[in-house]
């Protein structure tokens, strides 16, 4: 009980400062993470895969929806 309010008031607006800073850190991440070219650009060939594997899964179903 040695800290007076005024120290208890400052360390609270610090420990305040330092979770906006993290909280804006993980939004920038979050939203880079989810940025298709950002992912794109980061792992090409997984990109290229996913899309080659998209188009077969849509011809497949196409296919099977004009084959009723």
């Amino acid at each position: 009980m040695g800290e007076t309010k005024e120290q208890i008031i400052q360390e609270i607006g610090q420990a305040r400062g330092a979770l906006d800073k993290d909280l804006s850190a993980l939004e920038a991440r979050f939203k880079e993470d989810t940025n298709v070219r950002v992912q794109a650009e980061r792992h090409p060939w997984a990109f290229v895969g996913m899309v080659i594997g998209a188009g077969l899964f849509l011809g497949l179903i196409f296919a099977g929806l004009s084959g009723d």
